[in-house]
């Protein structure tokens, strides 16, 4: 290791700044490695009370909508009562004509209007730069967002940017609350009614712009801290995890993930971001007030220890839930933070925010353990790796809802072509990390390799498809990061080994649930392919991201066809074959 500024002059390196000395020289990190800075902001974007930039209008509950007649008295809009159309959510959209527009909850049924605040939701920045690259990771606490959508979305926030901000690619993802406003449109006043609000959509928009901004202007020389959770030895994250509806395998990404910011030459914390893989939906679908679920509390928790800005993302989600949300079972988890939390008469639990803080502060802790294990990144190194993604959108559900104006991110084309979804996957080097990104609910043997955790249950249930290559494996990092729904939210990618679904009930209006082969041994219906975008979704991804990580086009059987669906990996086999022709 260098020891001083003066040996380093006597080996002919360049002499670095006394703040610089004071932390990379003792590492011995390269001299010509670009400084990191970094910088972090957080703004709300709560649908309710008053707000400077809020152009819309505020019921009596404080919650943000559409002026109404509460007839019955119960604080929100009713089917039938009254309300007055604000002639600006038809100029933006011009489907919300006679449109009831406020807030309805997202994530579960239809018609679950907001009745008040709890805690905020969040915007929460983080810039890096590196005098070269700079790149804006952003967490909402939404059910999802999306790159391109009609009038909203991450391409509306780039052209609304400053282009001299230098922002070169923002890596939004939703955390997926399921306890804050519909931004998707699937629940509304009923299943073919439009959730989404039009002028709170933009104000979102306005929020992520200024956090960018904010974060941008805060810059400074920074050092990274990582550490992970070991899933064997973490007693607060122990068993927190069950899959949706009991579907098998038993397999979930339990590790925790963090990486923590701090001023170059100090202990002053810039951000520190929890990445983690579970549906934050612990208040479940009886809740009417606004929320962001136990993310809040786990930031509260970590912004209490370490100061800065906590930003949490989620990870492989794919049907991950918190322990008994949907299906508890003898012997399941009921004790957080330290308190046994009781369960209803039907062995479900007693959905209460006490119950949510509490698993948030078990969270929490599983950071401070993984950061006081952690170890501080020895590179500076930030490289950004990115390939569009696209494919046939063959969902018959999401193909309605997007020709009705539901679904605004999935209109059909006008020259009467097959509708096609359009996203980005990141592959990005920070220092002694990696970070990679799905646009979704991957499910998490993907990313771990289904070749190693598919379901063994039941051999019939094998539809022939050749297992995902494993993304993680691919990863090279000592630390290895996923972003969940970023930047998109297109359903659950399912491997497609066990892909199944039916097709759209004309009477009913719905797309029916496939039945397992194995449902006579209690194997439930298949939810998960009825809210997702396509098949595709799994195997293209997952061989999109693994030649990202590896530049190479993956020999796996699965990705047969991946460059079908990304331009850039199309490239990168034309560069590669015309280098070994010239060999």
């Amino acid at each position: 290791m260098r020891k001083s500024g003066l040996a380093m002059r006597l080996t002919g390196v360049i002499l670095l700044s006394l703040t610089a000395l004071l932390w990379w020289g003792d590492l011995g990190v390269e001299a010509r490695e670009p400084v990191l800075r970094v910088g972090a902001a957080a703004l709300t974007i709560t649908p309710f009370g008053q707000h400077p930039d809020w152009n819309g209008t505020i019921t009596p509950s404080g919650v943000w909508g559409e002026e109404f007649t509460d007839l019955n008295g119960d604080g929100v809009r009713n089917g039938g009562e009254p309300f007055v159309d604000d002639p600006g959510n038809t100029a933006i959209d011009a489907s919300s004509r006679n449109k009831y527009d406020g807030i309805y909850l997202a994530g579960f049924g239809n018609n679950r209007l907001a009745t008040g605040r709890h805690d905020d939701l969040w915007a929460r920045t983080i810039v890096i730069d590196n005098g070269t690259t700079r790149v804006a990771i952003v967490a909402v606490d939404l059910i999802g967002y999306y790159s391109e959508a009609v009038y909203y979305g991450v391409k509306r926030i780039e052209r609304m940017l400053d282009p001299g901000l230098g922002v070169s690619e923002i890596l939004l993802a939703s955390t997926h609350n399921h306890e804050g406003p519909d931004t998707i449109g699937a629940w509304g006043d009923g299943f073919l009614k439009d959730g989404k609000y039009p002028k709170y959509l933009q104000f979102i928009d306005r929020q992520v712009v200024k956090s960018i901004e904010q974060a941008a202007a805060r810059l400074a020389p920074a050092r990274i801290r990582l550490g992970v959770t070991d899933p064997r030895r973490s007693p607060s994250l122990a068993g927190m995890q069950t899959r949706t509806s009991g579907r098998p395998p038993r397999v979930f990404d339990e590790e925790l993930r963090v990486m923590q910011f701090v001023r170059a030459g100090g202990r002053q914390t810039i951000a520190t971001l929890v990445n983690w893989n579970t549906h934050p939906e612990s208040m479940e679908d009886k809740n009417t007030v606004l929320t962001s679920d136990f993310p809040h509390a786990i930031r509260a928790g970590v912004e209490e220890r370490y100061g800065g800005v906590a930003v949490y993302i989620n990870g492989a989600i794919g049907a991950a839930e918190i322990i008994g949300d949907t299906n508890n079972r003898s012997g399941d988890r009921t004790r957080f933070d330290g308190r046994d939390f009781p369960l209803s008469a039907k062995n479900r639990p007693v959905f209460t925010f006490e119950r949510t803080e509490a698993i948030g502060r078990d969270v929490a802790r599983a950071v401070f353990e993984a950061l006081d294990r952690g170890e501080w990144s020895r590179s500076r190194r930030f490289e950004v790796k990115k390939a569009d993604f696209s494919g046939d959108l063959d969902n018959a559900g999401y193909l309605f809802l997007g020709k009705i104006g539901v679904f605004d991110t999935l209109v059909p084309p006008a020259d009467g072509s097959a509708p096609r979804f359009e996203t980005t996957i990141y592959a990005i080097t920070l220092g002694d990390a990696q970070i990679v990104t799905t646009p979704g609910e991957l499910f998490p043997e993907v990313f771990l390799g289904v070749a190693r955790h598919r379901r063994d249950d039941c051999p019939e249930a094998a539809t022939g498809a050749p297992p995902e290559p494993s993304i993680r494996d691919a990863m090279t990092a000592k630390y290895r990061f996923m972003f969940g729904l970023c930047p998109d939210e297109f359903g659950y990618l399912v491997p497609k080994y066990d892909w199944r679904r039916e097709p759209i009930d004309p009477q009913k209006m719905e797309i029916r649930q496939s039945v397992d082969p194995c449902k006579a041994k209690g194997v439930p219906n298949h939810y998960h392919e009825t809210n997702s975008a396509s098949p595709v979704l799994a195997p293209a991804s997952a061989c999109i991201t693994v030649a990202l990580l590896t530049g190479k086009i993956p020999t796996d059987a699965a990705c047969a066809s991946v460059t079908a669906h990304s331009r850039a990996i199309r490239q990168m086999a034309a560069g590669m074959e015309a280098k070994k022709g010239m060999e």
